[in-house]
């Protein structure tokens, strides 16, 4: 035999044992990239998917702490992430330019027919916490002045009542508060009043500068534990300004058909996901300093939902 014939005798073996090798090989499983925003909470939450779905068997990929609203939406529409854990008041206003809803099962439901039939993102059971946008005070100015709803603070304001230290009706907020359109300027305008002067500053340091006495009042999130360990409270919401922010994870229909297990696993962890137990995790990570996949981890072990 020619060396010439047993070349191409070599290649095509070659050729076939590759054509097998290839055929032998699974396709890689896809990967699960869950995202989130940059504050506590969302870390957290983040967190808590991402140990479920690996103790299930599921790839993951880590892409908490993106940014604000816009940057994880973005992220999650083009499919740079395949799931976060989004708040419907935030979801119905930001997304869906819709008029403010105050019932949880109605925004939900609302939220999550509109995201499903346009966009082919799915809302997944929704958790009891709310973690709603609240105005605060200092409780012992609260009770000092008898202010228990943000209708009395605008009362106070309007009739020139003395604030507080620094002295002055200010109000400490982050940037996302102060752009919303159900936010700071809106709120104003809903309960006819109008802060003397506002501070805009990095998100979390509200609840310190209320602490400290730079500010009179402040924004602040309803879960967050720094609201009990500093001694602030949280105002009533008397005329329904802010929308209700239950949280769900939202999950791009593609990667559900690929892991349809995904709302078993995710469930039963939203509906466990009570206000106190939002607000002892979020202290966990907050005042006792443990990381967010640490305080996730150690929950989700003893709620059962994991190993």
């Amino acid at each position: 035999m020619s060396i010439k014939r047993l070349l191409t005798l070599s290649l095509v073996l070659m050729l076939l044992v590759g054509s097998l090798f290839v055929m032998g090989c699974e396709p890689d499983e896809p990967t699960v990239t869950v995202g989130s925003k940059e504050f506590t909470e969302q870390l957290i939450l983040g967190q808590i998917a991402l140990v479920a779905l690996e103790d299930a068997g599921i790839p993951t990929e880590d892409e908490t702490n993106l940014g604000g609203t816009v940057i994880a939406r973005e992220a999650l529409e083009r499919g740079d992430i395949n799931m976060y854990w989004e708040y419907t008041g935030t979801a119905l206003v930001e997304f869906m330019a819709h008029e403010v809803i105050t019932d949880p099962e109605e925004a939900y439901a609302t939220i999550s027919e509109w995201d499903q039939a346009e966009n082919d993102l799915v809302w997944l059971e929704k958790t009891p916490f709310n973690n709603t946008y609240t105005v605060m005070m200092r409780q012992e100015d609260a009770d000092e002045m008898g202010i228990e709803t943000i209708s009395d603070l605008a009362e106070a304001i309007n009739e020139g009542v003395e604030a507080p230290e620094p002295g002055e009706w200010t109000f400490a907020t982050d940037h996302e508060y102060e752009a919303r359109d159900d936010g700071l300027e809106q709120l104003q305008v809903h309960y006819g009043f109008e802060f003397e002067s506002y501070e805009v500053m990095d998100l979390g340091i509200t609840y310190g500068a209320l602490n400290d006495g730079m500010h009179a009042t402040a924004m602040g999130f309803a879960t967050d534990a720094r609201i009990a360990e500093f001694n602030l409270v949280n105002l009533a919401d008397d005329q329904e300004f802010h929308p209700v922010y239950n949280c769900s994870p939202v999950v791009r229909q593609e990667i559900l058909d690929e892991y349809p297990e995904i709302p078993d696993i995710l469930n039963p962890i939203a509906a466990a996901l009570t206000p106190e137990v939002m607000s002892s995790l979020n202290m966990k990570v907050d005042l006792e300093e443990e990381l967010p996949r640490e305080a996730a981890e150690e929950w989700l072990r003893e709620e059962g939902f994991i190993e």
